[in-house]
């Protein structure tokens, strides 16, 4: 049963594009609103590119970039909270995740594109 897990998230960091596809699928069955379909996609599975750019980072460069990404994202989130902090007077902190969480899925998601196809092209020439 431990071992159905662990390749059931390895399938899904090696190809989050199924878990997107998965959340948007029920997400538009059940409530039937594409827009809501597709925002539940994007957070769903956002970890799953973050998880897989940061993968395929550490199979090109031999080394390890989840520092860095966590790096990025928090200062992401520091630089739109004292954004929201000189444009408002409170600071919404949920809203703050959301935009970061947000643009993390689009950033990733490219980089998860980008970095597939370098791989490949370098597993063909290699």
């Amino acid at each position: 049963m431990r071992d159905y897990i662990y390749y059931t998230v390895a399938f899904f960091i090696a190809f989050p594009f199924t878990v997107t596809f998965l959340a948007y699928w029920i997400t538009k069955l059940r409530k039937k609103h594409t827009w809501k379909a597709v925002h539940n996609a994007v957070q769903w599975s956002a970890i799953f590119f973050i998880l897989g750019a940061g993968v395929l980072l550490q199979l090109l460069f031999d080394r390890t970039f989840f520092g860095w990404i966590i790096l990025l994202l928090l200062v992401s989130l520091t630089a739109i909270l004292i954004n929201q902090y000189r444009k408002q007077t409170d600071i919404s902190v949920a809203k703050a995740i959301k935009i970061v969480w947000r643009s993390a899925f689009l950033l990733f998601a490219s980089a998860y594109l980008i970095l597939s196809l370098i791989y490949i092209i370098l597993g063909i020439f290699s």
